[in-house]
């Protein structure tokens, strides 16, 4: 008889890809029982912190360590009872729990309420694992409307807990060009989920793709995300929407397009571009968090975020004779540098460490 798995409680504010991925390598050597904070309105918000400190009484004397994704309302329990109960949390800082952005509203410490939770979760955690060393701490110069650094370490200057990077993994045999489909020349590609949203489209600088493809007319730009029946105001003849799709249908949009765009005021460590490089696209990105690191010399960076720099860009990589190098290069650089694999053990390693 197979000896019982240690318990681990894992705790996460949205079931996105990246939660069900960390979700599936950490079954391998736990017992994992999650629980979502999802009001469905904010008025529920009471309602279903009530429920997850229920779920920790029950719990939380059972488990070998505790797991919180991203910083919140919902990792103070979490991390509180670990402290109380002695049982090691672990905080995975992902992006939005690392940065403040008032000028548009985004990011947990531009809320003083709930920047408060983040800072007291942060504290009483026993560990921290940023997705990127720029979670950590970075200079932020892509544009002046905010502050000059972003960072959990910026906006929580006390803060003593221990941190360690454990980057995202991606499945390279999984992302790759699909050798049926032809890539078409000066095309743009970008995914952006909640597109009808103006917060959503400034956020991911989806408006400067839209202002650029009106400069641009000879390129097509794509963008996958739009509800039913979406259309911006005014959008150009050469801009293409299509609707949010599964994975393996958007293995095949990648490698149609030659070109993968990011141009975010703010990201952590974005799956789509990778999942875009691993399908051979060039990316093109925002001077901002990971992501000029991320690319190396495969792509083009955006310097600051306005549109005739970004007209500049998007020219200088249409003109570009090495595209298929770029291509391959940006593939590799996903490919070995961040597999599954290695977060996996990374990830593993260190919660048995704490």
């Amino acid at each position: 008889m197979s000896a019982r798995k240690p318990v681990l409680l894992y705790f996460y504010p949205a079931q996105s890809s990246f939660v069900v991925k960390d979700l599936r390598l950490m079954e391998q050597q736990y017992e994992v029982r999650h629980q979502g904070f999802l009001p469905s309105k904010k008025w529920q918000t009471p309602l279903v912190w009530l429920g997850q400190f229920f779920f920790l009484l029950r719990h939380i004397w059972q488990a070998k360590a505790l797991v919180v994704m991203f910083a919140g309302y919902h990792s103070f329990f979490p991390a509180l009872f670990g402290k109380i109960a002695r049982k090691p949390c672990l905080i995975v800082a992902g992006g939005t729990d690392c940065v403040s952005f008032p000028s548009i509203g985004y990011g947990v410490f531009t809320n003083p309420i709930l920047g408060r939770f983040a800072r007291w979760s942060y504290q009483l955690a026993a560990h921290i694992a940023p997705v990127h060393e720029k979670l950590v701490w970075q200079d932020y110069t892509y544009q002046a409307n905010d502050f000059p650094h972003q960072g959990f370490r910026f906006h929580c200057p006390n803060l003593k807990t221990p941190h360690t990077v454990v980057y995202n993994g991606y499945d390279a045999s999984f992302w790759q060009p699909d050798p049926s489909v032809v890539r078409q020349p000066d095309s743009f590609l970008t995914v952006c989920a909640g597109l009808n949203m103006r917060f959503t489209q400034r956020l991911k600088g989806v408006d400067l793709i839209l202002e650029v493809a009106q400069l641009v007319p000879e390129a097509t730009f794509t963008i996958v995300g739009a509800p039913d029946g979406f259309k911006f105001p005014n959008q150009a003849a050469n801009v293409k929407l299509l609707p949010k799709m599964p994975l393996a249908d958007l293995k095949g949009i990648y490698s149609a397009h030659t070109f993968y765009m990011q141009l975010s005021m703010s990201e952590g460590f974005p799956n789509a571009l990778s999942e875009g490089m691993l399908c051979g696209c060039v990316p093109i990105v925002s001077q901002v968090a990971a992501m000029p690191d991320l690319i190396g010399s495969s792509g083009l960076v955006l310097k600051e975020r306005k549109v005739e720099m970004l007209e500049q860009v998007v020219r200088q990589a249409m003109t570009a004779t090495n595209l298929r190098e770029l291509g391959q290069q940006a593939r590799t650089i996903i490919a070995e540098n961040y597999p599954e694999e290695r977060r996996e053990q990374e990830l593993l390693l260190l919660l048995k460490s704490l």
